[in-house]
Formats: C-alpha cells, structure tokens, sequence
C-alpha cells in the first residue's frame, strides 16, 4: 500500500534564534538545514518520492512530505536513526578542528547526552487515497503529534554545574574560564578564535554553533559590519581586525533584519490536486529561496536563512526596503502569491535575541495590516519604537528617502511636524492644520514633499499626521546618512 508520510524536524525558531552573535545564528540555520537535507535525502535513498521538497539536495526545509511504498513506521524510524548520526557526526567534524586541548576539556559525557536528547522529531502517515484529503489528513495527524511533547525523565546528573548562557535549560559542558585562547583551524591551516567570555558557559548545542559559526567565518557578516555597510557597502568583517570595538564608534550604528514570508501557504498548497502539482510547487520554492540569496546579496545583505517561502536577512538600513519590495516581487513572479515581510532597524550593539524578535513582531504586524504588506519598526537606543505598515502597491518611502539624502529636509522637520500636530487642538479645523504644516514645510528646501490632505475630521486628520511623522523619522534612518548629521534630538 502507497502512503503519504510527513516529517517535520526541529527545534526550528528556538534552536536558531538561541545565538549571541551572527556566527551562531547562521551556525543554527545551516546545522538545521544539513540535518534535514540528510533526511530527505535518505528518504530519496529508500525510493521514497519526495513531494516536499521536490529536490533532495534543496535548503532549507525542515519539514518533509513523500510517497512511499514501503513500511512508513519503520522508514520514519531509520530516517530519525539516520539524522542522529548525522548530527552526531557534524559535532565530531567540527569539534575535530578544536586543538587537543581543548576538545580534552569537554565533558563528553554530557555531550553525548545532550546530542542524543536534543533533536525533535516527529512523523505521521496516512494511507494514499484522494491526494488532497490524504494531505490534509497527515497534516493534521502530524500537528496532533507536535502537539503531544515528549516528556522524558530528566537525567542531566549536573546538579552544582552551571547553566549554559544560550540554552539555560541544558548545563554547560566547558569551563570558559579556560577557553579565553580557544580556536579553530579553518581550511588554510589559519586560526579563528572562538571569542568565548569568562562568564559564557555553553551547552554541547551551542558549543557546536560556535565553532561551526567560527569555521564559517569568510562568509558570516556581523552586525556592525553589516551597519558599516550603509556608509561603506564593500565594508567586511576581516577589516576590523585590530579595531578596538568598544571605543570606536561608528557613523551609522543601525543595520536592518527583514524577515518574510508567504501569505496564505495552506490554502496555495490545498489548491494541488495530486502530487505531482504540490512538487512543481515545491520546486518553484526552491527556485524562489535560490534567487533570494541573489537578491539579497545584490543589495549588500547577509542572508541567514532562506527555505521555501521563509527568508531570514540582515542588510544595510539603505538597502533594506529595496531588497524587501524585489523580495516581493519575485515572489509574485515565481509563486504567483504573495509575500508579507517585515523589517526591524535595529542597533548593532543590541543583543541579537532582541533584536530579531523585534524583526519577528514587524512580520506579524505586515501579516495583521491584511498581508501582502511591508512593515518597517525603527527600535532606537532609548526612544520608543515606531512602526508603519503599508501594502506593497501602496509604499511611499521613496520620496522620503531622496529628500533626507539630498539634504531637502533634516531631522528637525519631523519633531517640529509633530510638536505642530500635538498642540493642534481637536475643535480647530484640519484644513487650516495642513495649511500649516505645508508652511513649515515651505521652510525647507524640499517644498516639493508631499503632506497627506485632511479627507475627513480634525481627529483623524491628526492622527494620519503623527503617523506621516513616524514614517519621516524612519525614513530617516532608512536613508542611511550618517548619525552625526542628524545628531542632537533621541529619535
């Protein structure tokens, strides 16, 4: 008998999203990303069809979807087998390029532990019959197991041993006192050093993150760097060797995170008929993930994260609303959907667990506008954060930015539009409020710029204005200028 069999692999969003620096976040994807590539590629192996993804070698999907022939229990059963092994083995390779010293300071112990515990994996199948009934039965068979967490006895046998600082729910296996001199060998015969603080116990997990983050290191780009590309778009890591990071401070500190992802999945996927229609599908995801690295490297970006329809980047802030509108796009080119996609502007000293959880808030936010939208939310140093959301067919940034890069208006017009704004009292009439916005506006080089016209009663007409101010104080730190340009008020 035929069946449908899904696997879904994880942890997904915790595992990657559990990093202190950009190297263990790009670390986490790509572990991530190799173990469930191995498993479809075993699967493959045993003659499974793959629907998704259509292509065993493809990135990025954490979950798996087949035809198969054979006992789907035992299959599942091999593949989870398979992917331990996998995972056990990229630990041995990587912690292979620790000096012996190091690696003999492990508790391997623990380590083993950890590693055999870590992995979530879970399986359902259904007899094949009618394709979309039979999918939507595994689904939700699928779902229910996630749903049921296994709950094994805790035996960590680590009482008195600290907590690993990424993952507080495991105990450390090293000591950081002793590994401030740490590093790995790259492929060069040169060294990386691991850069683990006095006070950074880590678990296995996260050890692992590390140094694979560390052997990764010519293609990881870090916050600041990422920051520095807004002024300098060649800027790369290996140029602040030497730089003491504490004491220089960088003209624009903002990088911007965009995360996306499509609208409506379920339903563009229920629409396939049978399986061939959901792998051609597929495979136009793996063409769409392919080509966002693309574009994400075309606009000077970093891309951490990119599998079907989800997309995980860092980019300059002068780059970030461009490469989100060819994101979209291409998306509505490939996929024939659409795309919602949000962006955090954010502060490259900011811890990164923060900050991407900001960026995560943003996609919400363009999801709840009504989709097939764009949020951007600026989190400064101090200042409350602001958010705009626009439909993409809607988006008016551009005007914004060619009036803060050509110098037409500076920061001062936005906080004196809203201190405007603010005294302006409800019973006073919205027509004269524009009259005197645009007279403030007459003040600048930029008289050009438009400011939204009242349409309905003072109130509103109010609040459209403080809305249009937040998007000009975006907009600001969208242009990328430097800090010191608009330097003297906290937002």
């Amino acid at each position: 008998m035929t069946h449908l069999l899904a696997i879904s692999i994880g942890p997904v969003q915790d595992f990657i999203a559990a990093a202190r620096r950009t190297a263990d976040l790009y670390a986490g994807s790509q572990i991530l990303q190799k173990l469930s590539k191995h498993a479809a590629q075993f699967l493959h192996s045993k003659e499974a069809e793959l629907i998704f993804p259509a292509d065993p070698n493809a990135d990025g999907a954490n979950k798996i979807l087949a035809k198969v022939s054979t006992d789907p229990k035992q299959l599942a059963e091999d593949t989870r087998r398979e992917v331990q092994k996998k995972l056990k083995a990229i630990w041995e390779e990587t912690i292979g390029k620790l000096s012996g010293e190091h690696r003999g300071l492990i508790d391997d112990k623990r380590v083993q532990e950890q590693l055999g515990s870590f992995l979530e994996f879970y399986a359902a199948w259904v007899p094949l019959k009618k394709y979309p009934e039979s999918r939507q039965a595994v689904e939700r068979l699928l779902a229910g197991r996630k749903a049921l967490r296994d709950f094994a006895p805790t035996r960590q046998n680590d009482d008195g041993v600290p907590k690993s600082a990424l993952d507080p729910s495991r105990a450390a296996v090293i000591d950081p006192r002793q590994w401030a001199e740490a590093s790995v060998r790259l492929e060069d015969g040169s060294y990386r050093p691991l850069r683990i603080k006095p006070t950074e116990f880590l678990d296995a997990v996260s050890l692992l993150k590390r140094c694979y983050g560390a052997l990764k290191s010519e293609v990881v780009v870090d916050t600041r760097t990422m920051a520095r590309r807004a002024i300098n778009p060649e800027a790369m890591p290996d140029e602040r060797w030497g730089e003491d990071d504490d004491h220089i401070q960088e003209p624009q500190p903002y990088f911007a995170i965009l995360v996306a992802d499509g609208d409506r999945m379920g339903d563009l996927i229920s629409r396939q008929d049978d399986p061939e229609a959901h792998r051609s599908l597929s495979k136009t995801l793996d063409d769409f993930a392919r080509e966002a690295r693309n574009i994400v490297l075309k606009h000077k970006g970093f891309m951490v994260y990119s599998g079907g329809d989800d997309v995980l980047a860092f980019l300059p802030v002068n780059r970030a609303v461009a490469c989100a509108k060819a994101l979209s796009e291409e998306f509505r080119r490939r996929v024939k959907g659409t795309l919602s996609a949000g962006v955090a502007i954010v502060h490259y000293r900011e811890p990164l667990s923060i900050s991407l959880e900001n960026a995560r808030d943003a996609e919400k936010a363009a999801k709840n506008g009504g989709r097939n939208a764009l949020a951007v939310a600026l989190h400064t140093r101090g200042g409350a954060p602001i958010q705009v959301v626009q439909h993409w067919d809607a988006l008016s940034w551009d005007e914004l930015l060619e009036a803060y890069r050509s110098r037409q208006i500076t920061r001062g017009f936005a906080h004196e539009l809203r201190d405007l704004v603010r005294e302006w009292q409800d019973h006073m009439r919205a027509d004269y409020l524009h009259k005197e916005a645009l007279r403030v506006l007459a003040r600048k080089e930029a008289r050009e710029l438009k400011i939204p016209a009242p349409i309905t009663d003072t109130p509103t007409y109010r609040s459209d204005l403080l809305r249009f101010v937040d998007q000009l104080i975006i907009a600001r730190f969208l242009s990328g200028i430097r800090e010191e340009a608009h330097a003297g008020t906290s937002a």
